[in-house]
């Protein structure tokens, strides 16, 4: 089911598989005529169907990703592919692995290295010098978060670092297989969503039929970050239909 909300487009699909199918099949459709896409893609639990989606299609001979460009989203600052519970680490397991991505074809922030500042800038050049994300898939926080830009984040931020608000660092423990200490993060900017062809905030489930609801029903609002889908006329949210329930 499709709905419309200023300019920006809501798809309500019966099954979460049904969702990951019709995302990676939008991802794919948008870029298939580009030379060299870059395509940001979070990590997490969410798009682990797009992902599954996107492997089956490249094994099957259906989808040719040698001359795509992957962008992480964010990663947890002090973490990198090393950490079992990173963005990177996570990618790695999901996609970058079962397609044996290479190297040159991804760039991914590197929360261990000092100068971090350094590494926002050099993705910011890569990007603009790109003339914006052809894809930006992220998922949502129960705050409304999208990447780790948190409540309160201005609008026209692109990467930077961000300072978790309590509500992602305790959700984040899940992702650890212990307690793990968190208090910033690096991501790409609210900005960057703005600005890509194809931005795209993904979810399903019950746990997010609240927020989808908030976002579809406010104005642009730095308090609630993903509300700036109603600045973003090409964006979608695509959810099923837990997720979607409360629309």
């Amino acid at each position: 089911m499709q709905s419309t909300y200023d300019s920006m487009t809501i798809q309500t699909y019966a099954t979460y598989e049904e969702l990951s199918r019709k995302t990676a099949d939008l991802i794919i459709e948008s870029v298939k005529d580009k030379p060299n896409p870059l395509v940001c893609l979070a990590s997490g639990h969410t798009p682990i169907g797009v992902f599954k989606c996107l492997v089956e299609d490249v094994k099957a001979g259906k989808l040719d990703i040698s001359n795509w460009t992957f962008v992480g989203l964010d990663e947890w600052n002090g973490m990198n592919g090393t950490t079992k519970g990173s963005c990177r680490q996570m990618m790695d397991e999901d996609l970058f692995e079962p397609l044996s991505i290479p190297e040159k074809q991804i760039v991914f922030f590197d929360g261990t290295q000092p100068n971090v500042q350094a590494q926002c800038d050099e993705v910011n050049e890569l990007i603009h010098q790109h003339g914006g994300l052809d894809v930006m898939l992220v998922g949502i926080g129960l705050n409304g978060h999208i990447g780790m830009n948190e409540p309160g984040t201005a609008f026209d931020t692109f990467a930077h670092i961000s300072q978790l608000a309590e509500e992602t660092i305790t959700v984040g423990q899940k992702y650890f297989p212990g307690e793990t200490k968190l208090s910033t993060g690096i991501t790409m900017g609210l900005k960057h969503f703005q600005e890509a062809r194809l931005p795209i905030i993904m979810a399903n489930g019950e746990k997010k039929a609240d927020i989808i609801a908030k976002v579809a029903a406010s104005q642009p609002i730095e308090s609630l970050p993903a509300s700036i889908v109603h600045m973003t006329p090409q964006a979608y949210i695509m959810v099923d239909r837990a997720a979607g329930s409360l629309l």
